[in-house]
């Protein structure tokens, strides 16, 4: 009671919003009441949004009404949506359709796509599927191409079987690789098997398309993680193609956990198959995906192989200093 006595009288309206925020976990609900109050006081709206958010999760039943009435009164849309994503596991049904015209409401494609994505899944079964098209359809009219597809990823997650042909068909539209390649890996794990490697590998496609390495190593780095056995070595292939060691280090150094889940017979395979790529490196490049690659070597051979890579590598340098 004492810490929160004090906080209200903070005036820094951001620093008391912090502060609620953090209170927010440890208070009792007699204490919840309070800090609620001092959260409908503050004046700037991020702020207010920021306490209110925080303090959703965790107020009793009685006092979610009263939270989603505040957040009716906040015009910056973002803030609204993001009030509404973090009271929607909480309210009961009726609050429920309260907030989701609320979200409705919302003009911002973006913003709007959010909060009925979040409201979704706890609407009654018969209204979900409306609702996640809805969600959808704000999505799609979205003009700048990464907001789009950062829409659609977050949506593809969740999304009936019966749009997913919708998202598929507007990612493989994308101008953007970077863009078209976040989406379908988003969207591959959701498809039904038999399409999965087929998109999988569209995505890597995508990915190198990608003409900044910075961007085309971080789309990469996320890949690799997630592709099937069959599509490593193109994706060590085009880790390669980078010419910023630094670049190529990350994007090759994020295959290595994938390329362990194999078995040691298709590790082989792979590793024959990456070989021709690697000998044809400059020596100094063929050294920094060594050194990346070093657990494979490790892996397949043991010390003793890593052991001779060091003595081959030793002779070279002395043969063609």
């Amino acid at each position: 009671a004492e810490v929160l006595a004090a906080a209200q009288t903070i005036e820094d309206e951001e620093h008391l919003s912090d502060v609620l925020a953090a209170l927010a976990p440890r208070l009792p609900a007699e204490l919840l009441v309070r800090a609620l109050a001092a959260a409908q006081t503050i004046g700037d709206e991020r702020s207010r949004a920021k306490a209110l958010a925080a303090l959703a999760p965790h107020l009793p039943a009685g006092l979610l009404a009263e939270v989603l009435a505040a957040a009716q009164t906040i015009e910056d849309e973002r803030s609204r949506a993001e009030v509404l994503a973090a009271l929607a596991p909480q309210l009961p049904i009726k609050l429920l359709a309260e907030a989701l015209a609320m979200a409705q409401t919302i003009g911002d494609e973006w913003f709007r796509s959010k909060a009925l994505a979040v409201l979704a899944p706890h609407l009654p079964v018969e209204q979900q599927v409306e609702v996640w098209a809805e969600a959808l359809a704000a999505a799609q009219t979205i003009e700048d191409e990464w907001s789009h597809s950062e829409a659609l990823a977050a949506l593809a997650p969740h999304l009936p079987a019966e749009l997913l042909a919708e998202v598929l068909a507007a990612t493989q539209a994308m101008s953007d690789g970077g863009s078209r390649s976040h989406v379908l890996a988003a969207l591959a794990p959701h498809l039904p098997v038999a399409r999965q490697t087929e998109v999988w590998a569209e995505a890597l496609a995508a990915a190198q398309t990608i003409e900044d390495e910075e961007y085309r190593s971080n789309v990469l780095e996320a890949l690799a993680p997630c592709l099937p056995a069959e599509l490593l070595v193109k994706a060590l292939t085009a880790a390669q193609t980078l010419r910023e060691e630094w670049f190529r280090s990350k994007a090759l150094a994020a295959a290595v956990p994938s390329l362990f889940q194999l078995s040691t017979e298709t590790l082989y395979i792979v590793w024959q198959r990456c070989l021709p790529v690697l000998s044809s490196r400059s020596r100094r490049n063929l050294l920094s995906d060594l050194k990346v690659l070093t657990p494979v070597i490790v892996r397949l051979g043991g010390p003793t192989a890593a052991y001779e890579t060091y003595r081959a590598i030793q002779a070279v340098g002395q043969w063609w200093p």
